[in-house]
C-alpha cells in the first residue's frame, strides 16, 4: 500500500488556520517528548501489546507455507531459520496481510504471485491488539492466482479494501515507510533514500503527529509564494513593457494631434496661396496690358525709319551687280593669259630636262666602250673551259630504295603534319573561345561590381545630405544579430528600379523623407531601435514598423493592368520597383505607388483620366498631374501639373534579379573556362606528342635526302655546268650582237639639236602672252578700286539697315513678349481665380469663414506661403511610425496597466499574508523537527560511539521547504572524515550497519505500533553484528519499548539475550508434528549433553 493512499489527505483551507489548542497541544507534546515518556507505554495492555500490535499471523498456500500459525511476542521477536524456510515469507504475509501493495516488498508486482505454487488461492489473517478496552481486529486476505485479486474479512465479515484501511491507519502503522518497515529487498533503498524522503519518513514515523502536516503546509505555502512572486515578477515586467511602449507611443501620439492641426494648418495656407497666387496674377495682367500697348508703338516707329534706308540699298545693289559682272569678264581673261604663260614655262623646263639626260647618255657611252671589248675576252675564255670540264657526262646511280624510304617518311611527316595543322586550328579555336569567355567574365564582373557599387553611391548621397541616416545604417550593418527580424536599410538605398526610365517619376513620387526612412518588421525591433539610436543617441532618424500591417496583396489599384493598358497606361508605379515585401507595404500605405498609373510614351488621355475619376495623381511622359474634386454641388475636377523631378537620386539603378542572374552566369563562365583550360591542355600534350615525332621524321628525312643527295652529286653538279655554259655562251652572243658607240653619239646630237629648236619658239611665245597678261590686270585693278568706294557706300547704308532692323527687331520681340506674357497673365488670372473659387467650395464653412475674417486682405506673397505649405506638407508626410490604430492600443496599454497596478497591489497583499502564513507554521514545524533531528542525532551518535566509529544525522536546509531533508554522516576509520551516506560510497555492511543503526535510534521515538527489519545483518564482520544484537536487545526490550521484529538466517554464539524478548525458530519440511514444544526438544538436549544446561539455560528461558 503507497504512502499517499496511507496517509490521509488534508484540505487546502485547514493549512490556513491552527488554533490556540493546538498551539497547546504542540507545547505540551514537546514537553512530553523532552521528559522522555513514551506513548507505548500508557497505553499498553495488560497482556504486555500496545495497540496496533501483532498478536496472530496465520497463512494457508502462502508461498512457502501450506499452513503456519505463530504468535509474536509484544517486544523484540527474533525470527531465525535457513534460507529457503520462509523468514522473507513472514515479511510479505504481515505486509500484504495489513493490506499493502506487493510493491513495498521489493519484490513481485502482483498478488497472484504470493500464492502458492499449485494452488488457485491462499489466505494471510493478522490479528491486532485492539485498544483499551476494545476487542482485536482480526484481517483476512484472500488471494486469488488466476483473477490476480483478493477478497477481505475484517472481524470474519467481508470487507473492502478501503474499511481495511481505515481500521489499519488508526493505529499509525507504517508499513509502506523503510524507517519502520525494511523488507530484505529494500534494505539497500534505504541508503539510496533522498534525503527529502528521509525526512519525510523520519517526521512520520517518529515525530509529532503534525509534523507532516506543517511539512506539508509550508511545502504548499512555499510553492503558492513562489508562484505568487513569479506572478509579482511577470506583472512587474509586462507592467514596465507597457509603460515603456506607451513612453514610447506618447510621442507617436502627440505627433498625431501634432499632424490634425497640422492639416488644418494646411487647408487655410492652401486657401491662402490659392487667393495670393489670384491677387499676383491679376497685378501681372494689368502691367502686361500696359506694356502691350507701349510695345505697339515702339514698332511703329521703328517701321518708318527703316523704309527710305532700304531703297537707298536696293539702287546700290543693282549698280553693284553690274560691276561685278565687268570684272568677272576680265579677270576670266587675265586668267586665261596666265594659264598660256605657265604651260610656255613648263615646255621650256621639259626641254632643258631632255638635254641634261642627252649629255649623260653620251658620258655612259664613252665609259662602256672600254669595258666591252674586256667582257667579250673573259667570256670567250670562261667557255672554253667549261666545255673542256663538262665535255664527258658521269655514270648514273641506282637510288630506288632511298627514294623508297623517303617517300614513307614524307608520307608520315605530311600526315602528322595535317594532325598538327588541325590541333593548332583546334587550339586557336579554343584560344579563341577562352578569350570569349574571359572577355564574357569580364563583363559579368563589371556587372555585378556596377550592382555592387549602386549601394555604395547611394551611400554616399546619405553620407552627404543626412549624416545621421548615414551613421546610423554603419552601425545597423554592425549590430543586425540584435534584432530579431531584419530591419531594413532605408528605401533610396534597397529600392531598386527596373525600368531606367521610370527612375525619375519613382523618385519625384517617393518625398526625401520616404526615402530616408528605416522600415522594421516588428515593434519590438522598433522599439529597440528608435532606443539606441533616437533616445539613446540622438540622431533624427525616420523609422516605422509594419507589424500587424495589412498584407501586399490588399493594396489593390482602383482598375485592373488591362484596363489601365487600353487608357493609354503603360502600368502602376509599384510595377517599376523592386523591394522586399515589408518595404512595398510601407511604400503602397505612405507613398501610395500602387495607385499612381504611368504612361512613359505620353499616349494617355488626362480627359479621359478625368471622366474616369479612378487617379488623383498620374503621370504623362515627364508631367505629374494631381487632381482634386470639388465637395460640393457637380463635384468639379480641379487638376494641376508640374514636371517630374530631375533625377538626381535613383540615376543609378539595379535589379536585383538582374544581379542574381549575373551571379549564376558568371558561376557558368567559370566552369567553361575550366573546361576549355582543361581541353587546352589535352590538345597541349598532343601537340607536344605530334611534334616530336615530326622532328624524328625531320631528321630521318634530311638523312634520306642527304644520303640522296650524295648518290646524284656528280650527275646533278655535271648537269649544273651544262647550264651554266649555255648561259654564258648566250651572254657572248649579246655582247658581241650590241651596236657601234658611234652611231649612239649620232643620234644624241641629232636629238639635241631639236631640243635647241624648241626652246626658241618657246621663249617667243612667252613673251607675246606675258604682256597681253600685263594689260588684262591693269584693267582689273581700276575696276576694284571702283568696286571697293561702291562696296564702301553700300557697307555704310546697309550697317544702317541693320540698325534699323536690330531696333524693329526689338520692337517686335519686346511686343511679342509682352503679348505673351499679356495671354499667360490673362490665362493664369482666370486659372488662379478658378481654382480659388473651386477650393473655397470645397472646404468647410468655418474654414471659409476664418479666411475671410482673418485673410482677406493678406499681403503675404506666394512664394513664403508656398514655401509655408511645403515645410507642412513635408511635415505631414514623414512616416509616424504607428499604425492606423494607435490612439485606441495606446488607450488599451493605458487601461492595462492600471489593471496590472491594482493585480499587483493586491498579489502584494497576498504575498505579505502567505509570508505571515508561512512564518506562523515555521515557528511551530521547525522547533519540533529541529528538537526530533536532535534526539535522533543524540542516539544514532552514541550507537556509533558505542562501535568505536562516529555518526551524525543533520539536518539539511533549503530555501524550499520541499528540498528540505536529513543528512546521514559516518565515519567507519580513524583516519576518515565523516562522510553522507549514500547508495555508492560505502560498503554494503556499512550501509547495513548505518541503517540498522538509524532504525534503532527511531525505535525509542516511533509512532508505529511495530517495527520490522528482515536480515538487516548481512556483511557484518562479527563484531559489528554482536554490537548491534546487544543495542537492539536493550533498545527493544525496555519495558517501554514497543513491538519490533529482527529477522535473520544465522545467530552468532554467546549472544546476549532479554527475558522479554520472543526466540522464533522456523521448523519448515515434509514431516512436522501438528504441535512443537520447543521446551521439551531443549530438555532432551539438556539430558543428552552433560553440562549443556548451564549454557543452554539462557537460551531455554528466552525460548519459552
Amino acid at each position: 500500500m503507497s504512502e499517499a493512499r496511507r496517509r490521509p489527505k488534508r484540505r487546502r483551507e485547514d493549512h490556513d488556520t491552527m488554533g490556540e489548542a493546538d498551539t497547546i497541544q504542540l507545547a505540551q507534546d514537546i514537553a512530553l517528548n523532552v521528559a522522555g515518556a513514551m506513548p507505548h507505554e500508557q497505553r499498553r495492555a495488560t497482556t504486555g501489546y500496545v495497540p496496533g500490535s501483532i498478536v496472530r499471523v496465520a497463512c494457508e498456500r502462502f508461498v512457502t507455507y501450506d499452513a503456519v500459525e505463530f504468535f509474536p511476542g509484544p517486544y523484540l521477536n527474533m525470527i531465525i531459520g535457513p534460507n529457503g524456510t520462509g523468514k522473507s515469507t513472514v515479511v510479505s504475509a504481515i505486509a500484504l496481510g495489513l493490506g499493502w501493495k506487493p510493491s513495498v516488498l521489493g519484490r513481485a508486482k502482483d498478488v497472484a504471485s504470493y500464492v502458492k505454487l499449485g494452488h488457485g488461492e491462499g489466505w494471510v489473517e493478522i490479528e491486532l491488539q485492539g485498544f483499551s478496552g476494545k476487542d482485536n481486529i482480526v484481517i483476512r486476505r484472500v488471494l486469488f492466482r488466476e483473477s490476480n485479486s483478493s477478497d477481505w474479512l475484517l472481524n470474519g465479515a467481508n470487507a473492502s479494501a478501503r474499511e481495511v484501511n481505515e481500521a489499519v491507519s488508526q493505529f499509525h502503522i507504517e508499513v509502506g515507510n523503510l524507517c519502520t518497515f525494511l523488507p530484505q529487498d529494500r534494505v539497500a533503498d534505504f541508503a539510496y533514500m533522498s534525503p527529502q524522503r528521509l525526512l519525510r519518513e523520519t517526521q512520520y514515523a517518529a515525530g509529532h503527529p503534525k509534523l507532516s502536516e506543517w511539512h506539508d503546509m509550508l511545502i504548499s505555502f512555499g510553492g503558492d509564494l513562489g508562484k505568487i512572486k513569479q506572478r509579482i515578477t511577470n506583472d512587474t515586467e509586462e507592467y514596465t513593457h507597457l509603460e515603456n511602449r506607451n513612453r514610447v507611443l506618447e510621442r507617436d501620439v502627440r505627433r498625431y494631434e501634432e499632424r490634425v492641426e497640422l492639416e488644418n494648418r494646411m487647408r487655410m495656407l492652401e486657401a491662402r496661396v490659392h487667393f495670393a497666387k489670384y491677387r499676383e496674377a491679376k497685378q501681372r495682367y494689368d502691367i502686361a496690358h500696359t506694356e502691350r500697348a507701349q510695345a505697339k508703338t515702339q514698332v511703329r516707329e521703328c517701321e518708318r525709319a527703316l523704309l527710305p534706308v532700304q531703297e537707298e540699298r536696293d539702287r546700290l545693289e543693282q549698280r553693284a551687280q553690274k560691276m561685278d559682272l565687268q570684272l568677272s569678264v576680265q579677270r576670266k581673261e587675265a586668267d586665261d593669259t596666265y594659264g598660256t604663260c605657265r604651260r610656255i614655262e613648263q615646255e621650256r623646263e621639259q626641254v632643258d630636262l631632255e638635254m641634261s639626260s642627252l649629255n649623260e647618255q653620251e658620258r655612259q657611252l664613252e665609259a662602256a666602250e672600254t669595258n666591252r671589248g674586256q667582257q667579250i675576252q673573259a667570256l670567250r675564255a670562261r667557255i672554253a673551259a667549261m666545255e673542256e670540264e663538262t665535255a664527258e657526262e658521269p655514270a648514273q646511280i641506282d637510288t630506288s630504295a632511298l627514294d623508297a624510304d623517303l617517300r614513307a617518311v614524307k608520307g608520315e611527316h605530311r600526315t602528322i603534319t595535317e594532325d598538327c595543322r588541325d590541333l593548332d586550328s583546334q587550339q586557336s579555336d579554343l584560344a579563341a573561345a577562352q578569350q570569349q569567355q574571359r572577355t564574357r567574365k569580364q563583363a559579368v564582373e563589371r556587372k555585378l561590381t556596377e550592382s555592387n557599387n549602386i549601394r555604395h553611391q547611394r551611400l554616399q548621397i546619405l553620407a552627404h545630405n543626412d549624416k545621421d541616416t548615414y551613421e546610423a545604417i554603419r552601425w545597423l550593418d554592425s549590430h543586425r544579430d540584435m534584432f530579431q527580424h531584419r530591419v531594413y536599410d532605408p528605401v533610396l538605398v534597397l529600392l531598386s528600379v527596373k525600368r531606367p526610365d521610370a527612375a525619375r517619376a519613382v523618385e519625384t513620387c517617393l518625398n526625401w523623407n520616404i526615402q530616408r526612412t528605416f522600415v522594421c518588421q516588428s515593434r519590438a525591433d522598433y522599439d529597440l531601435f528608435t532606443r539606441e539610436l533616437i533616445d539613446t543617441r540622438g540622431w533624427r532618424l525616420n523609422v516605422v514598423e509594419q507589424e500587424g500591417s495589412a498584407p501586399l496583396t490588399s493594396f489593390k489599384p482602383p482598375i485592373s493592368l488591362d484596363a489601365l493598358q487600353e487608357a493609354g497606361f503603360d502600368n502602376y508605379i509599384l510595377d517599376n520597383v523592386d523591394a522586399p515585401e515589408d518595404v512595398l507595404r510601407f511604400l503602397c500605405t505612405n507613398a501610395h505607388i500602387h495607385l499612381i498609373p504611368i504612361s512613359f510614351r505620353g499616349t494617355a488621355n488626362a480627359e479621359e483620366v478625368e471622366r474616369l475619376r479612378k487617379f488623383q495623381r498620374y503621370i504623362i511622359g515627364t508631367t505629374l498631374f494631381t487632381t482634386f474634386y470639388s465637395k460640393y454641388g457637380k463635384r468639379l475636377p480641379v487638376t494641376q501639373s508640374r514636371e517630374l523631378r530631375p533625377l538626381r537620386n535613383f540615376a543609378h539603378s539595379s535589379q536585383s534579379q538582374e544581379k542574381g542572374e549575373a551571379e549564376h552566369q558568371l558561376v557558368a563562365v567559370n566552369e567553361e573556362i575550366a573546361r576549355l583550360d582543361e581541353r587546352v591542355q589535352q590538345n597541349r600534350r598532343m601537340f607536344d606528342m605530334k611534334r616530336t615525332r615530326l622532328q624524328d621524321l625531320s631528321t630521318k628525312r634530311e638523312q634520306l635526302v642527304e644520303e640522296q643527295r650524295a648518290a646524284h652529286r656528280l650527275v646533278s653538279e655535271w648537269r649544273k655546268a651544262r647550264s651554266l655554259l649555255a648561259a654564258e655562251r648566250q651572254k657572248l652572243v649579246r655582247e658581241e650582237s650590241r651596236p657601234s658607240a658611234a652611231s649612239q653619239r649620232q643620234q644624241i646630237n641629232d636629238e639635241r639639236k631639236k631640243n635647241a629648236l624648241q626652246l626658241g619658239k618657246a621663249a617667243e611665245r612667252y613673251l607675246r602672252t606675258l604682256h597681253t597678261l600685263m594689260h588684262a590686270r591693269k584693267q582689273c585693278d581700276i575696276l576694284v578700286l571702283s568696286k571697293l568706294r561702291h562696296t564702301t557706300e553700300l557697307n555704310r547704308i546697309m550697317e544702317q539697315i541693320r540698325t534699323h532692323q536690330t531696333e524693329l527687331k526689338e520692337a517686335m520681340d519686346a511686343l511679342e513678349r509682352v503679348v505673351s506674357v499679356f495671354g499667360q497673365a490673362k490665362e493664369e488670372t482666370l486659372a488662379a481665380k478658378h481654382f480659388y473659387e473651386l477650393h473655397m467650395e470645397s472646404v468647410d464653412a468655418e474654414t471659409q469663414q476664418t479666411f475671410f475674417d482673418q485673410y482677406r486682405d493678406d499681403a503675404e506673397g506666394v512664394d513664403q506661403l508656398e514655401l509655408q505649405l511645403q515645410g507642412a506638407k513635408a511635415s505631414f508626410d514623414i512616416p509616424w511610425g504607428i499604425g492606423p490604430s494607435v490612439l485606441e492600443a495606446f488607450r488599451a496599454r493605458k487601461a492595462k496597466i492600471a489593471e496590472l497596478k491594482a493585480t499587483m497591489d493586491a498579489t502584494k497583499v497576498e504575498q505579505t499574508q502567505l509570508e505571515s502564513k508561512v512564518q506562523r507554521v515555521e515557528s511551530q514545524w521547525l522547533p519540533s523537527l529541529e528538537h526530533l533531528v536532535a534526539n535522533v542525532n543524540e542516539r544514532f551518535s552514541a550507537a556509533f560511539a558505542r562501535l568505536g566509529c562516529a555518526g551524525e544525522v543533520r539536518l539539511a536546509r533549503d530555501e524550499s521547504f520541499e528540498k528540505w531533508g536529513i543528512d546521514i554522516l559516518v565515519k567507519f576509520r580513524e583516519t576518515e572524515q565523516l562522510q553522507l551516506l549514500t547508495g555508492h560510497r560505502q560498503s554494503g555492511g556499512e550501509r547495513s550497519l548505518s541503517t540498522i543503526l538509524y532504525l534503532l535510534s527511531l525505535t525509542e521515538l516511533a509512532r508505529s505500533p511495530f517495527s520490522l527489519v528482515d536480515e538487516i545483518n548481512q556483511g557484518m564482520d562479527p563484531r559489528a553484528e554482536r554490537a548491534v544484537h546487544d543495542q537492539m536487545v536493550a533498545i527493544t526490550c525496555r519495558p517501554e519499548a514497543g513491538q519490533y521484529f529482527l529477522i535473520t538466517p544465522k545467530l552468532l554464539t554467546g549472544l546476549r539475550y532479554h527475558e522479554l524478548m520472543k526466540v522464533l525458530l522456523i521448523n519448515n519440511g515434509i514431516w512436522l508434528p501438528e504441535r512443537l514444544n520447543l521446551s521439551e526438544i531443549v530438555s532432551q538436549k539438556r539430558a543428552r549433553v552433560p553440562g549443556a544446561s548451564d549454557r543452554s539455560s539462557a537460551t531455554a528461558s528466552a525460548a519459552s
